[in-house]
């Protein structure tokens, strides 16, 4: 038997993004949303929820793709 690390797993999970309006996209796997990411002032602010007006803000990046690894290595619960 042989045996993954999760960290493996997170790493190697496929993200897609769809804009949802002007300044929000959706970041999400085959099976779930992790999350959102707004455009606020020059800053890409990552949002991990369904719901990007009730998601947890994870941080704040310089680029889009900063923010999408940031919800793709999150640490989601099983």
């Amino acid at each position: 038997m042989s045996t993954v690390s999760i960290e493996t797993i997170r790493r190697n999970a496929q993200v897609s993004t769809r804009s949802v309006s002007g300044d929000l996209v959706q970041v999400s796997t085959p099976d779930r949303v992790l999350g959102h990411i707004r455009l606020e002032n020059g800053s890409y602010v990552a949002l991990k929820g369904a719901n990007p007006h009730w998601g947890d803000e994870v941080g704040r990046y310089a680029t889009q793709g900063m923010a999408v690894e940031a919800l793709r290595q999150r640490k989601r619960s099983v």
